[in-house]
């Protein structure tokens, strides 16, 4: 009996050290980037591609690689040699998925292949290249084998199984799990309820979080032909993680044009798949997600400083800067944050460098033309719902402020009458201002803005957003186009 409890006693305290260097890892924020999508880029596209990433703050690009795409040796030399020049981190998703299974040899292989690059992520003090996937739990017992042979930190996306099914297939052989989870699924708003279940479930082993700005997919020749409720998602989702505090987030994602929750820019040369999955409209293109990038630097120091808090106004020495590039954060060094659970974290209170405005909306009114057949809701497997139960016809906007202010938008010139309606954190006057207005009936440019009134009476203006696609009850190909367009300051 006492041998049986030392043995008992000694795995317990090996899996614990074998866990604590996440314990101890530096908060990460990733974009998912589909590899495949970038089978005509240069090297340049991949230097400018990783440049807009760290100005938003973001720390690498997650790199979903399908197993029989002939693109990956030449996308991958280019995406290590952008990363490595500029200090950029990449680590691989194997998509189970896209193409075929991947074999365990061919895992190996590049894990090996790669895994010594200086821009290969390996979370602080583990010296262990982080591995993903998308999918692929048929194949959980190969990673016993391929763990073995590349000395790999195994974080998958098993999604299809759930969060305590993942957590314990093939004997627990995941370090930690990734969620694709980052979007309701019907009209209700999103929650934290399937986080909590990762975070039960994993029992101190780290999780990936997700965060989404959208999802419009309309790919026949995918079968794919559905939408899920993306509206309030984007910075509903982030005021989450920073109150969840999860070891690593993941944007998903850069460039998914297929299924538009894209952050990158949108570049002609990666837009084939509306083509070759024979889509009966390009609904990405001439519709700009950058805006989603603008308030990235608050949103990511939040979550990495642990606060809850609110930022502070600058001192009366520094002016506020208005209608000029935001000021982006310097990104923290790799080894400079210690993670902590989120109640050991003390709050951080910090300027607001620059004001600023984000606002999207989709370009034509859910009545004006056929649905195209679109699903609220993934049929195969959720309750469906009609499109405009998901998605309403307003136009979103969401302001970073040092102290309050007021909002104005207009449609075609016409002023709308809009208010900010809600604001985060709750205390103090500096924060996130956001609110919603009506479009159905409006048709034209979208002109976003925020002023104050100066203590002289004078009206100052602090940001503008404008420069988006107009709203339009004319449709390409005469169907709605479910996708999300973004305008910022």
């Amino acid at each position: 009996m006492v041998s049986k409890m030392k043995y008992s006693f000694s795995v317990r305290l090996v899996t614990a050290l074998a866990l604590l260097p996440f314990a101890q890892a530096a908060k990460e924020v990733f974009a998912h980037f589909i590899v495949g999508n970038a089978r005509y880029y240069d090297l340049p596209d991949w230097q400018d591609d990783i440049r807009l990433a760290q100005k938003a703050s973001i720390d690498g690009f997650v790199l979903n690689i399908a197993s029989q795409d002939e693109s990956n040796a030449n996308s991958l030399a280019n995406a290590f040699r952008a990363a490595n020049a500029a200090n950029f981190k990449l680590f691989f998703s194997f998509d189970y998925n896209a193409q075929a299974p991947w074999s365990k040899d061919a895992v190996t292989s590049l894990i090996n292949r790669w895994a010594d690059e200086r821009s290969y992520f390996k979370p602080d003090n583990t010296y262990r290249p982080l591995v993903s996937t998308f999918e692929g739990p048929d194949y959980a017992e190969d990673w016993h084998d391929i763990k073995d042979k590349t000395n790999c930190l195994f974080v998958p996306d098993w999604s299809s199984l759930g969060a305590a099914n993942a957590a314990t297939k093939a004997g627990g052989i995941v370090d930690g799990l990734f969620s694709y989870a980052a979007w309701p699924k019907g009209p209700s708003a999103m929650t934290t309820e399937m986080d909590e279940q990762y975070r039960t479930a994993l029992k101190g082993r780290p999780y990936i979080m997700p965060v989404a700005g959208w999802f419009y997919t309309n790919l026949p020749s995918w079968n794919k032909n559905w939408l899920w409720k993306g509206d309030e998602l984007w910075d509903t989702r982030w005021q989450q993680i920073i109150e969840f505090q999860p070891e690593f987030v993941e944007i998903l994602t850069w460039n998914d044009y297929g299924e538009s929750h894209y952050i990158g820019p949108v570049r002609e040369k990666s837009l084939g798949l509306f083509q070759s999955a024979n889509a009966p409209l390009n609904y990405a293109e001439n519709m700009p997600h950058d805006g989603w990038r603008r308030l990235l630097p608050y949103y990511i120091q939040q979550y990495k400083q642990g606060s809850k808090g609110l930022p502070t106004k600058r001192t009366s020495t520094t002016v506020v800067k208005t209608l000029t590039t935001i000021v982006t954060a310097p990104a923290p060094s790799p080894t400079s944050t210690v993670f902590k659970a989120a109640e050991q974290v003390a709050q951080q209170d910090f300027a607001v460098p620059e004001e600023a405005v984000v606002a999207y909306y989709r370009i034509n009114p859910a009545k004006a033309c056929n649905n195209g057949n679109t699903t609220g809701n993934d049929p195969k497997y959720q309750e469906v719902y009609a499109p405009d139960e998901l998605l309403q016809d307003n136009i979103f906007f969401t302001a970073l402020l040092a102290e309050p202010a007021d909002i104005s938008v207009s449609i075609g010139g016409k002023d709308q009458k809009a208010t900010f309606s809600k604001k985060t954190p709750q205390n103090g006057r500096a924060g996130i201002y956001s609110g919603k207005v009506l479009f159905t009936n409006s048709m034209g440019d979208v002109v976003v803005s925020v002023s104050r009134t100066l203590e002289d009476g004078t009206t100052q203006l602090i940001a503008q957003a404008k420069g988006g696609p107009a709203i339009t009850a004319e449709c390409v190909g005469g169907m709605v186009n479910w996708n999300s367009a973004v305008i910022s300051s």
